[in-house]
């Protein structure tokens, strides 16, 4: 009976974890299904001692809330037309804030289920969390070929006729997932990984179409091979140097030329397409906005979640037009550049100091692989992964359960 019910725990934390990871844009309003279960979760989370890395977090984005509601009434807001009460100024702040405390609860949850188990016990029940993310994988490739071939009519998982999102808003945040669930087969070892990984990165480049999910997999090897790269460049011919960094240049450039263009040729394009949401909002127009709002405000940021309804100010915008009436843009530079507009440079610096922290503990007591999975955890806030999005925060409490174990339960 007892074998049973510890099978049904692992199971049910197993199947929650995964349909965090797939259902983002599964939701009642604006508010996501996972994220209202886990807030559900939190008084089950926190009745006992707390780990000092998950209080450091709540700490910090407690502080981020509460600083926003203080000085809240010292900013001007631009309010939305036509879109939900929860968009509006200091509902937008709670919002974001109820959402970071989904992603510290999920960590939470990770971390009390992995805390007294071994090394390798941690990196099997990894692999059962690939091995589910893969099964739903597959399970949309099939529907996005159905769907191709006319076999079925409509999907919410495909848009733009042939680019796959699944249960996401998009086909780049989607492939920013799947990089992250590539990042996982690391954790163990198998002699499907060639065949499983390449068929991820056909997913990623070929059907998603993501740019900063492939970007993200080239970081993750720069993360693991820069020494032996770079002891080997110390051996090679100069020239051969050269052209190595001319292709590799070629490459960035045209994964980020569509980019390049609308940037270079804004003014133009801005006045060609002024209703073309993807040029007037996003990061397009982000490159123009934030740099503003952080001078505007250096130390403490515009606040949690205000961006939105900060964007349309006159001192902002220049030449961008206003966000489009019944639309709520984002920059989407990601979770460190959240960090930095919202928060200012004083949570910037806290966030950077925990991890500092953190980073030294692995360093001191784990192995060099919990550091890299750290380090690519940062990259992927870098990539256009918003801080309150929750499957980096899977890998975090991962991290911080194998903090505290050492390199010899492995073996």
């Amino acid at each position: 009976m007892k074998n049973n019910i510890f099978k049904l725990k692992n199971f049910l934390f197993l199947f929650f974890v995964v349909f965090c990871i797939q259902y983002t844009e599964l939701k009642i309003d604006v508010i996501k299904v996972s994220e209202i279960a886990l807030l559900l979760l939190t008084p089950l989370l926190y009745l006992r001692k707390v780990n000092k890395w998950i209080f450091y977090f709540l700490f910090l984005f407690t502080l981020w809330f509460l600083l926003t509601i203080i000085l809240n009434p010292f900013k001007d807001f631009y309010l939305l037309q036509q879109v939900s009460i929860l968009k509006k100024s200091y509902l937008i702040s709670l919002g974001r804030f109820l959402e970071l405390i989904s992603c510290v609860n999920l960590m939470a949850l990770v971390y009390l289920f992995f805390e007294n188990k071994t090394r390798l016990e941690i990196n099997n029940y990894v692999k059962y969390i690939f091995n589910f993310c893969l099964l739903f994988l597959i399970i949309n490739v099939i529907i996005y070929y159905l769907y191709i071939n006319g076999i079925i009519k409509e999907t919410r998982t495909v848009y733009w006729v042939d680019r796959l999102r699944a249960w996401f808003g998009e086909g780049g945040p989607f492939g920013l997932m799947l990089s992250f669930t590539y990042v996982l087969t690391f954790f163990y070892k198998s002699k499907y990984h060639l065949f499983i990984r390449i068929f991820i990165v056909y997913v990623i480049f070929f059907l998603a179409r993501s740019k900063a999910g492939i970007l993200l997999i080239l970081f993750w090897y720069l993360i693991l091979y820069y020494k032996r790269a770079y002891k080997i460049l110390r051996e090679l011919n100069i020239i051969v140097i050269i052209i190595g960094g001319f292709v590799i240049s070629l490459i960035f450039i045209e994964l980020a030329s569509g980019y390049i263009y609308a940037i270079a040729n804004v003014k133009k394009e801005m006045t060609e397409r002024p209703t073309d949401i993807n040029l007037v909002m996003g990061r397009i127009a982000g490159v123009f906005i934030f740099p503003e709002m952080i001078i505007d405000h250096p130390i403490f940021g515009i606040g949690l979640g205000n961006y939105p309804i900060m964007r349309n100010n006159p001192d902002y915008l220049g030449f961008i037009p206003k966000s489009p009436v019944g639309e709520t843009d984002a920059h989407g530079f990601g979770g460190l550049v959240q960090l930095l507009v919202d928060g200012g440079l004083f949570i910037f610096g806290l966030f950077f100091f925990i991890i500092y922290k953190l980073y030294s503990k692995l360093k001191e007591k784990s192995n060099a692989m919990d550091t890299n999975f750290l380090i690519i955890f940062l990259f992927f806030f870098l990539m256009g992964v918003q801080i309150y999005f929750l499957y980096p925060w899977i890998l975090m409490g991962i991290i911080i359960a194998l903090s505290d174990k050492k390199v010899l339960d492995e073996e």
